[in-house]
């Protein structure tokens, strides 16, 4: 009865580790879906400064909710709360700029401090997707029990043989 236990938790070890490594490729394809999608609108609007610049921060917020859409499907969740707030405040500033109503310099600084406290906010993600990683590693050393090492000695001829397994 021992061995069939340590066989299942064996076998959710290694479902669980298969688990990781598939939600690992997908969030890596999201993440490479999100550059050339980035990389696009970049190409399609060169200058960040230029009026209208509305049309760039669209594509720029497109880019990112399709990242998050796929980054939730890959993991589950996805702080898209905080996407839509960014990129709300993005579009916002940048209605205000083509409008006349903030000078270039005023939407620069704007554009700094949404660039700053994203990747502030980044930082706290990734802190908790790590923390949430090692958990799972850490509950999968837990389940997994210590390995039980045998040592088999026979005399032959005058000769100990020993083998540990």
């Amino acid at each position: 009865m021992r061995w069939l236990t340590v066989l299942i938790v064996l076998m959710l070890a290694g479902c669980a580790s298969g688990q990781q490594a598939a939600i690992r490729e997908a969030a890596e394809a999201a993440s490479l879906q999100w550059a050339r999608d980035w990389a696009e609108c970049d190409r399609l609007y060169p200058d960040k400064y230029r009026k209208p610049v509305t049309p760039r921060i669209k594509c720029q917020a497109a880019a990112v909710d399709k990242y998050s859409a796929a980054w939730k499907q890959a993991t589950g969740s996805a702080p898209l709360d905080i996407h839509a707030k960014h990129n709300a405040q993005a579009l916002l500033a940048a209605q205000r700029f083509d409008k006349g109503e903030i000078s270039e310099a005023e939407y620069k600084l704007e554009a700094e401090n949404q660039r700053f406290h994203r990747k502030a906010v980044a930082a706290k993600v990734d802190a908790a997707r790590q923390e949430a990683a090692a958990s799972t590693s850490a509950a999968i050393q837990a389940a997994t029990p210590p390995r039980t090492r045998r040592t088999n000695c026979n005399t032959y001829w005058g000769t100990v043989n020993c083998t540990t397994y």
